[in-house]
């Protein structure tokens, strides 16, 4: 697996209609704008985390189809490994993501994505430094932790947290969730006594560190939301940059709040993800 960092999870295509209100049952909306981007949580992850200057390939896998061949030039184009990518004869995830008032809804067809396991124990993981788990099923987190070697894992389970107990997650370095589910997992205290350490994800107030030895916190940044949509992926790339760079667990905060808060000011998931410089200036111009 060529890079120091690689990421686990979904690649799909997003088709997303910003809306002035949403459609209520049985009836039409006209969209006041289209766009048609590339998404999927670990895809958004190793692009935020590669402009950041953090080498990364992807592990997943897309459809023999027109948007499985766009996905996969569009990550090469950001300078992501793709060697890790199955294609396979299931059609590529596409997720309709609804964005009303800067707040996004979606509905997504997990297609090729059903694969994820397959891909992660064809993977090779020797050299990767930390891989990155993001919102796969528990037989695919499983499956990494099975062939992780000597890498650092972070894992954010998205949606897919009740399927995990504190107990499965034994050997996660970051677990990396919002508050909703950081309750469905039992708390910081019970993710404590399998993890490294929980990041929790708070939106407007920010973001929280807990390890067993401190706790940490930082405010979230002013920044007008025009689209959610990556706004986790986001901060996910921000904080493991730092962290893997060295920094403490505050300036890690930071970099993840910060990271978040330039991707919401722009529409679709990976348009506003920042490169460094764009991400510290910004923090310099913040303090």
């Amino acid at each position: 697996m060529g890079g120091k960092v690689a990421s686990v999870g979904n690649i799909n295509v997003d088709l997303a209609f910003y809306m002035s209100e949403f459609p209520g049952r049985d009836s039409e909306s006209l969209a006041e704008g289209f766009m048609l981007s590339h998404g999927g949580s670990a895809a958004n992850f190793a692009v935020g985390i590669a402009r950041l200057g953090m080498p990364c390939s992807v592990v997943g896998c897309v459809g023999r189809d027109l948007f499985g061949r766009d996905a996969l030039e569009a990550l090469r184009d950001e300078g992501v490994g793709t060697e890790g990518v199955l294609e396979c004869d299931l059609g590529t995830g596409t997720v309709c993501v609804l964005v009303e008032g800067g707040m996004r809804t979606m509905v997504a067809w997990r297609g090729a994505n059903e694969m994820i396991a397959e891909a992660a124990k064809r993977a090779d993981f020797s050299g990767c430094r930390l891989i990155h788990i993001a919102n796969v099923p528990k037989r695919a987190f499983q499956e990494v932790m099975k062939r992780k070697g000597g890498a650092m894992v972070s894992f954010d389970p998205g949606g897919g947290v009740r399927q995990f107990s504190p107990n499965d997650l034994a050997g996660v370095d970051f677990l990396l969730l919002n508050e909703e589910e950081l309750g469905l997992i039992g708390g910081a205290q019970a993710a404590l006594g399998a993890v490294g350490a929980a990041v929790v994800k708070r939106g407007a107030r920010g973001a929280s560190y807990y390890s067993r030895e401190r706790e940490a916190h930082c405010p979230a940044f002013a920044a007008k939301a025009v689209d959610t949509t990556g706004a986790g992926d986001a901060f996910d790339a921000g904080f493991i940059a730092a962290a893997l760079g060295g920094r403490g667990a505050e300036e890690a905060l930071s970099w993840g709040c910060g990271a978040a808060a330039l991707k919401i000011q722009k529409r679709g998931a990976r348009e506003g993800l920042p490169t460094a410089k764009e991400l510290t200036d910004f923090l310099d111009e913040s303090r």
